[in-house]
């Protein structure tokens, strides 16, 4: 950092921006805690979509990869914008064909142009990717540390190793080259099973002053890439976000006595083609068959149910498992959206008395507001949460799931309830202190008065 100014300028680096409300309660948290550390912080967010990012952080911001200018993109919005018509008039003009059309036909001589065409395409997109790399790197020396912060950086099952560990290597080595500090703050990591992947993030890593994960599993994988760098272990970051902000419920329809009422349910997209990259209908189904049968049983049982999502393709789920309670003669639960906002989604979870999640951060915030929770897991990334808070019993496998394994665990749950509140809340309270701990760590390393922080971490 400058000597000549009292506060950095702090670039926050993730896969931001894709309207996904767990991410975003992730960099609200960073951005308010480093308002806390240099209250005249210049904060810059490095972002998928950085124009979302912009509007909802009030923040100037940069793609982390190269895409279409804005110009190109709205001129594809608009022609799609004009319907199927307009294509099919298009695709229907009487016009002769071309001589590479014709030669496209000639089995040897049509090979060699879709060759040639790849190699082209594969030109253009190199040509393109050192002209983003330039306008990268102008971005990166303006700041005075690149923090890439929380979720699942380190992971290859969305992208292959061009993906993730491409990106955080790419802005490793910028960064470095800029004179620029790099702090990789509680990432997760995984699932990183590429070989290509492992070394590009230990790569990567060759150009970190501090690193944390998020959990042990976290660390002993990143270990496991043969990097140096060992790593210290902090909880995800958006259990810093500031829970004041959260309106309190109006009404508690849960007592000691009584137990909860209330359940909010956060399904999630798995294994559906419209979203996941694991794509396989049978699967997605039997799941979405699990959810609807418990979410069908918890309404006859005289419980309020509602469904709420943490990003839009959420949305799909819940319709789908609206129109299978329909088909049952019943009517479904609530349908809460969120909308665009980190604390609009706070409080639909604060209004419930117990939540079923699915998505990661679907558990994460929800255990944040205090909510006992039964977490379906997808990835190890889940039941490890559950079980450092104390609810590892309240975890059900996602490939063992079944309509009496719900049933069964949630009575379990239901029957604890008012004591698994109170556990989450004290880990919750040793959660923020650890987080406290570690943006202290931020600000000495910037200051330069914790050498030993970054020994331990990167040393």
């Amino acid at each position: 950092m400058d000597n000549k100014k009292s506060w950095p300028v702090v670039g926050v680096f993730g896969h931001y921006g894709n309207e996904n409300l767990g991410d975003e309660a992730i960099i609200t948290a960073v951005l308010q805690n480093l308002r806390k550390l240099w209250p005249d912080v210049e904060a810059r967010c490095f972002s998928i979509v950085p124009e979302d990012s912009a509007q909802r952080h009030q923040v100037a911001a940069f793609p982390i990869r190269w895409r279409p200018a804005p110009t190109t993109q709205a001129r594809k919005d608009k022609a799609s914008s004009e319907g199927p018509e307009l294509v099919s008039r298009l695709s229907n003009e009487n016009k002769k064909p071309s001589l590479k059309d014709r030669l496209k036909t000639l089995p040897v001589m049509g090979f060699g142009i879709r060759v040639l065409g790849r190699l082209r395409a594969a030109g253009q997109q190199t040509l393109q990717e050192i002209a983003f790399l330039g306008e990268s790197y102008r971005a990166v020396k303006a700041l005075d540390l690149l923090m890439i912060t929380g979720s699942n950086q380190f992971l290859d099952n969305f992208g292959g190793p061009w993906g993730f560990p491409y990106t955080l290597l790419k802005w490793s080595v910028l960064a470095k080259l800029a004179g620029v500090k790099v702090f990789f703050v509680s990432v997760g990591a995984g699932p990183l099973e590429a070989r290509q992947s492992r070394l590009l993030v230990r790569c990567a890593l060759w150009f970190a002053d501090y690193l944390s994960l998020r959990d042990e599993p976290s660390r002993q994988l990143i270990a496991g890439t043969g990097s140096k760098c060992r790593g210290l272990v902090y909880p995800d970051l958006a259990h810093s976000l500031d829970m004041s902000a959260v309106a309190p419920r109006s009404t508690v329809t849960a007592s000691r006595d009584a137990g909860p009422r209330v359940i909010g349910i956060n399904p999630m997209p798995m294994y559906d083609s419209r979203y996941w990259c694991e794509k396989d209908d049978t699967k997605y189904r039997a799941y979405l068959d699990r959810l609807t049968e418990f979410s069908a049983w918890l309404i006859e049982a005289g419980y309020e149910v509602f469904f709420f999502p943490t990003q839009p393709k959420d949305e799909l789920v819940i319709d789908d498992i609206s129109r299978a309670l329909a088909e049952k003669g019943l009517q479904d639960g609530a349908y809460k959206k969120a909308g665009d906002s980190v604390y609009t989604l706070m409080d639909i979870i604060q209004s419930a008395d117990l939540i079923v999640a699915t998505r990661f951060h679907g558990t994460v915030l929800s255990l944040l507001s205090g909510k006992p929770t039964l977490s379906v897991c997808y990835y190890r990334k889940t039941a490890d949460l559950m079980k450092d808070m104390g609810q590892g019993q309240y975890a059900l496998p996602l490939e063992d799931l079944s309509f009496d394994s719900l049933v069964s665990t949630f009575r379990q749950l239901h029957g604890n309830w008012s004591e698994a509140a109170e556990k989450i809340r004290a880990r919750n309270r040793e959660y923020v202190d650890k987080l406290d701990e570690q943006y202290g760590h931020i600000r000495e390393l910037m200051e330069g008065d914790a050498v030993e922080a970054a020994k331990r971490s990167c040393g």
